[in-house]
């Protein structure tokens, strides 16, 4: 009986450790998928970008996974916000955009203007957002992937986000100047007394 027991116990904790590497291992990669699923979505302000086409010509693709109301999602803004900029704010190397799941135009338009986010943002009801959040299996936010123009995904979730730092220069790629425009975008957000003002690269004027 003792033997039984002793067995049974060791059986329950040999799964209880099965489970916790497998908790860990997703946590690790929020998505399972190695190679990207491509999708056509329209941002929150009527633009509309295909996976697929982006990598076709020849850039990385940053996609930063959302809530509206997602308090490490709003910290995240201004640490991806840096990184667009560093990156040439979409006519570098690295195409950035936010995949928002379950908050309409409306909702993700007005997060844009409390927190200052200057990435192409799509929504989850309006834009098609959910449908790609189901498509590459998101359970945790904010999730930042990395695809490279093969469609391999080369980090499934780069986190803590700041990690974006290492990670774009160990993927060889390099920092480009924001140079696209000068007309003038004002955001407000709770963090700051001010208006600012950004130009359609996302540098302060």
């Amino acid at each position: 009986m003792k033997t039984d027991k002793i067995y049974r116990t060791l059986c329950i904790l040999s799964m209880m450790v099965i489970i916790w590497i497998i908790t860990l291992s997703s946590a690790n990669a929020q998505t399972n998928l190695t190679t990207a699923v491509d999708f056509t979505v329209t941002d929150v302000h009527g633009e509309t970008y295909n996976l697929f086409s982006i990598l076709d010509s020849g850039k990385y693709v940053i996609i930063d996974f959302f809530f509206t109301t997602c308090p490490p999602c709003i910290q995240s803004v201004p640490i991806l916000n840096q990184s667009f900029i560093d990156y040439g704010c979409n006519t570098g190397e690295v195409f950035y955009i936010s995949m928002d799941a379950g908050d309409t135009d409306a909702e993700v338009l007005q997060y844009e203007y409390d927190y200052g986010g200057l990435l192409p943002s799509v929504s989850g009801v309006d834009g098609g957002g959910d449908a790609v959040n189901s498509a590459y299996g998101i359970g945790a936010y904010p999730t930042v992937v990395l695809i490279a123009p093969d469609y391999s995904i080369v980090e499934q979730d780069i986190y803590p986000v700041t990690d974006i730092t290492t990670a774009l220069p160990n993927a060889g790629l390099n920092m480009a100047s924001c140079d696209t425009g000068s007309t003038c975008l004002l955001y407000t957000s709770d963090a700051a007394d001010d208006l600012l003002c950004v130009d359609l690269g996302g540098r302060r004027i």
